[in-house]
């Protein structure tokens, strides 16, 4: 089959690019075709399989939103013809439905959405105007996008749709491919925790688990935390450990190039993150705590083997109650046979996130879906909706990006 694959993020190494990846090399290596069509794929493309095509138009990226200028430059690219267009946001879901109704025959749209509070925050509609691009994008999901076609990484993104939407879709496990590290070998050092990830908004355990380690250390347990990744939160973090004293304790380690994660990890005692680093961490053994997206005040659900086998969070009518001081503590004191025990159980939870297993039912997926309902009078009217939008962006560049204040859970998520 020929997959196009669509993104517009912005170019980094984030979960999102490293899914694309997985994705496309092992269609790739199935036999499949592969285009990649992207904003940018600057700091991940140099790992694609020379079979796969990646196609980064850049400033161009923007065309693909608008009917006529996306078949005008779709007329350029000599792409294939596709079977399955795959989005993994939004916007892309856009993208996907409008080149499917560009390219004729009978290309399907599998929508996927890899983060959370997309419709209960980000994408928020209730109170958008008609003209508004998340309006228009997020209601030609519902409307137009089978519920078959639409794939979700978590159980709380279903239900969050669910609440919103009243809609559904399937949970799909993403795919772990162990082979892209070099080799490691655990040895577990006692009281090391290692964390791996952006440090940005949606990563707010980065600033609590500085007080967590104080937290620890103040009981008197000789631990460590090593942080791997770069962002904006560095600069507090810093302010933070210097205040408390921690820079014998607490060690930011800048980028980690992707191939050495499981170095990083050989002699983690404890793994502190979220998304598929988490589900990384528990294939090499690494007993962990989940932390949860957007959330100051240092909660969890405990261990990746607390939430649904083939999810990345539960839903949101069990709530995060443990400490994640506590819960690391409680990995610090399990005696020798019970933290190999700990080590079984996280490995044995994400096996449905191993490689084979995960992309053998993403085609079922793609097997099973169905046309989408093709809008051209809603695609056309994408071009006065610009318009108004460009009158009023000004008021719009003014108003900065806000996320999620702390820890909100679906249904009772709301604007500040």
């Amino acid at each position: 089959m020929n997959f196009l694959l669509v993104y517009s993020g912005p170019g980094i190494l984030g979960g999102i690019e490293t899914l694309i990846l997985r994705m496309s090399r092992w269609l790739a290596k199935s036999g499949h075709h592969v285009t990649l069509l992207v904003e940018s794929s600057e700091q991940w493309s140099d790992n694609l399989p020379p079979e796969v095509r990646c196609i980064a138009l850049g400033e161009r990226f923007p065309e693909l939103y608008y009917y006529f200028h996306a078949r005008r430059l779709w007329k350029t690219l000599a792409i294939p013809r596709p079977d399955v267009i795959k989005s993994f946001d939004i916007g892309s879901s856009w993208i996907a439905c409008q080149l499917a109704a560009l390219t004729g025959g009978n290309a399907k749209v599998i929508a996927g959405i890899y983060n959370p509070y997309v419709f209960s925050w980000y994408y928020d509609i209730k109170s958008a105007a008609f003209w508004e691009a998340n309006k228009v994008y997020v209601g030609n999901f519902v409307e137009n996008i089978p519920a078959r076609n639409r794939i979700f990484c978590s159980a709380e993104q279903i239900e969050e749709f669910n609440q919103v939407h009243h809609q559904s879709g399937h949970l799909w496990p993403i795919p772990i491919a162990t082979s892209e590290f070099e080799p490691a070998t655990r040895c577990a050092k006692w009281g090391k925790i290692v964390s791996v990830g952006r440090l940005s908004p949606m990563k707010e355990y980065n600033l609590y688990m500085v007080d967590v380690v104080r937290d620890l250390v103040e009981r008197g347990h000789n631990v460590t935390w090593s942080v791997y990744g770069t962002g904006e939160y560095e600069g507090p973090m810093r302010e933070a450990i210097r205040r408390h004293g921690l820079e014998q304790v607490i060690s930011m380690e800048g980028m980690l190039p992707y191939k050495r994660f499981r170095q990083a990890l050989e002699d983690a005692y404890v793994f502190v993150g979220m998304g598929t680093t988490i589900l990384e961490a528990s294939l090499f053994k690494v007993p962990n705590i989940t932390a949860v997206a957007y959330d100051r005040e240092g909660l969890t659900w405990g261990p990746v083997y607390r939430i649904p086998q083939g999810s990345l969070g539960p839903t949101s009518d069990v709530p995060p109650r443990l400490k994640v001081t506590d819960e690391i503590e409680r990995i610090l004191r399990l005696q020798p046979s019970e933290y190999a025990a700990e080590q079984e159980l996280v490995y044995r939870h994400v096996q449905v996130h191993a490689m084979d297993a995960s992309m053998q039912r993403f085609l079922e997926l793609a097997q099973n879906a169905v046309a989408i309902k093709s809008r051209k009078s809603i695609y056309l009217a994408n071009y006065p909706f610009w318009f108004i939008r460009r009158l009023v962006r000004r008021r719009q560049e003014s108003s900065p990006v806000q996320h999620p204040p702390g820890l909100l859970v679906p249904g009772t998520l709301r604007k500040s």
